[in-house]
């Protein structure tokens, strides 16, 4: 089994690889080259990392980092009586390496981010699923909410 923790600013270099490589493998097609994305990506972490407001889970197995899960913490404003739960929270950028898929790598992760989700009082999990990863969620829990209005620019 591969072991589930806190990433650190230790991990950035391979965080950053592993973004990169999700992004080939959603997009292969990038208008940068990896040169270019490392020192924006990195710096991105480096402040995420040190901010309070962002989490990343990382599953270690073969002395390398196999599998990721971001969490950002929302801050709600509070209101008279609904203040015990002070943040909502964003999961974004799961992503395990494909030679360790389906081995539960990625639902241990996601246990310990909602493990840790609930001991610090956030209310709710949002995300937006590929369509790829809708089944994985929805085995985790999650459900289609039809409240959530977006906008583009």
């Amino acid at each position: 089994m591969s072991a589930v923790r806190l990433a650190t600013v230790e991990d950035i270099d391979e965080l950053v690889r592993m973004r990169w490589d999700f992004s080939q493998e959603e997009n292969p097609q990038h208008s940068v080259d990896y040169r270019e994305f490392y020192p924006v990506c990195s710096a991105f972490l480096q402040k995420a990392l040190t901010s309070g407001d962002w989490y990343i889970w990382i599953a270690e197995k073969d002395d390398r980092i196999v599998s990721n899960m971001y969490l950002q913490l929302i801050h709600k404003v509070p209101r008279p009586g609904a203040f015990q739960n002070p943040y909502y929270a964003y999961v974004t950028n799961v992503y395990t390496r494909p030679d360790y898929r389906s081995q539960g790598i990625g639902t241990a992760i996601h246990r310990a981010l909602e493990q840790w989700a609930q001991e610090n009082h956030v209310e709710f999990l949002i995300l937006w699923p590929s369509e790829k990863s809708g089944v994985f969620y929805a085995r985790n829990g999650f459900s289609r909410s039809r409240e959530a209005l977006e906008k583009h620019f």
